[in-house]
């Protein structure tokens, strides 16, 4: 089972609040303050240091609850925040982790704090991806995940995340990127999805946005899935999820259906992450507690 990190922030946003808000953009830590007090360890002079270097109390709060997370075990400072609904994201340095210093959170929300990384799922059983566990038998991700789509509809919250999966070692070479989808009901965690292994190439903005310009139908499925859509198995054949995914883009995005992948649409779809901006011409309001 997916373990949560339900490290509780006792730290209120301005304005009304609300249960799920626990943290927010102002509790940012203040540039140079982790390299200022990185040396003196996690001591009680680490948290003297970060209130004098200008850390808000409320980020200090922050890590003190990271820190005595059981799983988390460590301080871990704001250092970028973005809000996206009932569950936001937080980018979190870990000034005291040798490899996975710097970490995606989600925040907010039912449980507060929400770690992707203690929830990666297995590999994925599609044919693509199990075709590149038999060729690298050791292969794992490596632990460099990056939430970089998100897409709402309602309370419904879809996060699309990447890691890079190594062929035996963290500095081995990348023989694939992971895909794993976090979904969230009303702020709280409802699922994580394995989406399958796709070959580096088609992970990588310029050579995915040539693919898209070439007509490639699996690179098509994959800059959907990145953004939150869901085209079904990146498979690289045409059916019926495919056709949905590409027209809910299509009408989210101002775009005519009938005009199909355009020049207009490959131009958004080529674009690199993050996609985490709703598009221009979503639904809200007809979708609002629906997942459609």
């Amino acid at each position: 089972m997916p373990r949560l990190l339900p490290a509780i922030l006792a730290v209120a946003l301005s304005g009304p609040a609300l249960a799920q808000d626990l943290v927010g953009p102002g509790e940012i830590a203040l540039d140079g303050a982790i390299a200022r007090c990185r040396g003196t360890g996690p001591d009680p002079v680490f948290w003297s240091c970060l209130a004098e270097a200008g850390v808000p109390a409320g980020g200090i709060a922050f890590a003190r609850r990271l820190a005595e997370d059981p799983v988390i075990g460590g301080p871990g400072l704001m250092i970028g925040f973005t809000e996206l609904g009932a569950v936001d994201l937080a980018e979190v340095l870990f000034p005291f982790l040798a490899n996975t210093n710097e970490q995606t959170l989600f925040v907010n929300g039912a449980a507060g704090v929400v770690q992707p990384l203690a929830l990666e799922p297995q590999t994925a059983g599609d044919l693509q991806s199990q075709a590149i566990l038999a060729a690298h038998p050791q292969a794992f991700p490596s632990l460099r995940l990056a939430v970089l789509g998100h897409r709402a509809r309602g309370s419904h919250q879809r996060f699309v995340a990447t890691d890079a999966v190594t062929d035996g070692c963290r500095a081995c070479p990348v023989v694939a990127v992971a895909l794993t989808a976090y979904v969230f009901e009303a702020g709280a965690l409802s699922g994580v999805t394995a989406l399958g292994w796709i070959p580096p190439a088609l992970a990588d903005d310029e050579a995915r946005a040539t693919a898209l310009a070439e007509g490639d139908l699996q690179a098509l499925q994959v800059a959907l899935t990145l953004r939150g859509y869901e085209p079904g198995t990146m498979d690289g054949r045409a059916g019926e999820a495919t056709s949905r995914a590409l027209q809910q883009f299509l009408t989210e995005f101002c775009l005519p259906v009938e005009a199909g992948l355009g020049d207009a649409a490959l131009a958004i779809l080529s674009a690199p992450p993050p996609y985490l901006d709703p598009p221009p011409c979503q639904p809200r309001e007809r979708n609002a507690g629906t997942n459609d």
